[in-house]
Formats: C-alpha cells, structure tokens, sequence
C-alpha cells in the first residue's frame, strides 16, 4: 500500500487547497493534539477542514515539519492568528512581533491593512488606523501613496484622520487619481464621497469647484444641504488639532488640558509610567506630544491616565525612527548591512529577482533589476533553534543559494516525511 494512504496521515483541506501530514507531525500543534487524541468525526475520518489565509496556513505546516519559517508582512498577521488560533505558544508570535516592528513602513500598508481586525494578533486595526490618522499627511508625501491600489486609498480616505482642513483629503484623492488618469479617473466620484464637504472652508471649496481635474472629469462634489438634515460627513475632522498645557504635580503627576479654541476639552491628571511600550504603532487612546521646540517628547495615554517622558535623545531617536517608517529609503539597507556577513543569490534566468541574506539576523533583501529598487521580503526564523532539545546545534546560516534538485529526489523526499 502506498504510504500517502495510511491512517497515519491526516488530510487537511484549507479553502481550497488540499495538504496531507503526518498524524505524528502535526501532533505537535495543541489543536491536533487534542482532536486526535478524542473520538471525534475529523479524527475518525482522517481528515479536517479549514478557513485560513492560505499562505500563513503553507508556513506554519512548513514550520511544523522542517522547523524554519519565512515571516514575510503580505501574511504575518495571518500566520499570528493562525497561531494563536491552534493554542500555539512558542517563540512563533515574538520573533513575528519582533520583525514587524523592525522592518515596517508605510509600503506594506496595501498588505497590511487587508490582516488586521479589532481583535487581530501582534496587531490591530485600532493601531494601524491611529498610525494612518496621525501622520496620513506624511504618508501623502511619499512615493508609495502613488502606488497604493484604490482599495488602500478607500480605506485611508474613510478614517477620522488628522488634518488642518478637508481640503488635504481633497488634495491627496487628486495627487493620486492624476498619477494614472486613464485609469483611475473612474474611482474619482467613488473617493470625493470620504471628502466631508460641510467641514470644508468656503475658499477651499471654491478651489475644489475649480479644480481642472474636477472640470475635466464633470465630478460634481456631493456637498451637504445648508440645514444638514442628511449630513453624512461624521465627525470634523480638523477639530482634533488642539493645544495642550501640561503642569507638573507632586509624586511625578502631570495635569494635562486639552484646549479647542482656547475652550477646555480635557483636564485630566496622569501618573508616570515607564513600562509604557515606546512602539511606533500604538492603540487609538495613546499620543505624542513634542515640546521644548521638539527637543522632548510626551507620550500620553488617555485611557490608562499614564505617561512617559521622553528626553532629549530618546526623542530625537523616535523621530528618526517615524521618519525612516514612513519614507523608507534605500539607505537604511546601506546602514544596517555589512559586506561580509551578506548572501547573495538569483535563480539567474528569467527572473529580475536578486536575493540578498544577511547571515547574523537572516533578513531576506530583494533587488528588482527592472526597477532599479530594494525591498526587504521577510526573515527566516529557526524555530527549532528556541527549543531544548535543538539549543546545542549551530542555527549559523551557511549558505543560501540557487542549484537543481531532480523531482526524484523530491518525490522521494516528500514520499519519506509520510512515512
């Protein structure tokens, strides 16, 4: 009999894609443990049926089986709540954490945004959607916003996001439609809708009536009726520009004010902690404050009533790190890379694809010879590594290169693991 049809193999279909494993090898996952070890219908028939992100749910079998993982951003949050779904508690989710927050910028929002929910792993829509919000006008500036699709657009346009004036909103929708006007002049009207036309200025209202690109395209925009009985324009937007007081209080207590127009919102008294997380991203409730002519820096959470203080350093260290987030550039490959410690690979033919590794932190680097530009792809984690029976082996990377490798040795191969 062959081996693939045995009862020590478990079938597992996920969406739509069909993955066979050893009932010993996927034991190791506490879910499999416990649904193997009953006397219920998945066990008796070999076989169980999913709905995972597919990619996310590829790795964590590879994982299983040989040990190592690609965490890559099209697929981490997935692979997190994947993780966290089967009751996985290992080192999987903090090396994940860890990279995200290494390796993030405002590039892979069009892969990030698409994972997070209110309840997601490693991160959630709430911090995502306070890190778009807060600085969306930085974001409008840099090469990537051009190029995001529309449904990235879409999403950013509809939050509460932080601006001077609705116009900005107006401004960025026009920047990207006229990068491409042939084909996204028809997602025009669509994105006027996220325009909150009864907070808009009548000066930049008038602009926006004039705008060539308005005229040209006869977009007529949706303005609100002067009662605002079917107002849908939600909150205004420009309001969360406000001043704030800080005073010092006995014990390290702050009393903080929120001002609008010089009108008290908030007054609130806040306890120092530092324990607080210095993360680039945080929750909805959190912000920084930078004062001193930005020499230091506050960071104040609303919920919790705490604070931390950053000094000047740490400050100046946080910016450049927002900076670098947000207008990711070649250079930081140049900083962070040294000659000796790096592999370089391609497949060679007909692919514009070099692969470039570095070898003590197994950061994975891609160069598109079409497009002149860097990306950073991912990073190979050795799971196996973490756990005591693999702590006295070397996971030293040696070597990563292209080579042939015969489909009889790989059917054989595959034909063994079932084994």
């Amino acid at each position: 009999m062959d081996s693939l049809d045995t009862d020590d193999q478990l079938t597992i279909v996920n969406r739509s894609t069909e993955h066979r494993i050893s009932k010993n090898l996927i034991r190791r996952i506490p879910y499999f443990e416990k649904m193997l070890s009953h006397e219920c219908l998945e066990s008796k028939e070999n076989k169980v049926e999913l709905d995972f992100d597919e990619k996310a749910f590829k790795w964590l079998l590879n994982w299983i089986e040989f040990g190592d993982i690609l965490i890559e951003m099209d697929y981490m949050i997935n692979l997190c709540n994947v993780a966290d779904y089967f009751g996985i508690k290992d080192h999987l989710m903090q090396d994940c954490s860890r990279y995200f927050f290494a390796n993030f910028s405002s590039e892979h929002l069009p892969v990030v945004i698409p994972q997070v929910t209110s309840t997601s792993k490693s991160l959630n829509s709430g911090a995502i959607n306070s890190f778009i919000c807060r600085h969306f006008f930085k974001i409008v500036n840099t090469t990537y916003w051009c190029e995001y699709p529309f449904e990235t657009i879409e999403y950013i346009c509809a939050l509460d996001l932080m601006v001077h004036s609705e116009y900005q909103v107006f401004k960025a929708i026009q920047k990207w439609v006229k990068f491409k006007v042939s084909s996204r002049k028809y997602h025009l009207k669509g994105l006027l809708k996220f325009v909150r036309w009864c907070h808009l200025k009548d000066k930049d209202l008038s602009k926006i009536k004039e705008n060539v690109l308005i005229k040209s395209h006869v977009v007529a925009p949706e303005i609100c009726s002067t009662e605002k009985t079917n107002c849908k324009c939600s909150i205004d937007r420009t309001k969360q520009g406000c001043f704030v007081t800080i005073e010092e209080l006995v014990n390290k207590n702050l009393r903080v004010k929120v001002l609008d127009d010089l009108l008290p919102l908030i007054n609130q008294v806040i306890q120092s902690d530092e324990s607080m997380p210095l993360h680039l991203l945080h929750g909805k409730h959190v912000s920084d404050i930078s004062f001193d002519s930005g020499r230091k820096m506050i960071r104040i959470d609303c919920k919790q009533n705490n604070y931390r203080l950053f000094d000047h350093s740490a400050s100046k260290s946080h910016c450049l790190k927002m900076i670098r987030c947000i207008s990711e550039e070649q250079q930081r490959f140049k900083e962070k890379l040294e000659f000796n410690k790096l592999l370089l690979t391609s497949k060679q033919a007909n692919d514009d694809r070099v692969i470039l590794i570095d070898k003590i932190t197994k950061d994975v680097f891609c160069f598109n010879a079409s497009t002149e530009r860097w990306k950073s792809i991912g990073r190979i984690i050795d799971c196996k590594s973490k756990s005591a029976e693999y702590q006295k082996e070397s996971c030293a990377l040696k070597t990563f290169t292209f080579g042939f490798v015969s489909m009889d040795s790989i059917n054989f191969c595959l034909k063994r693991k079932f084994i």
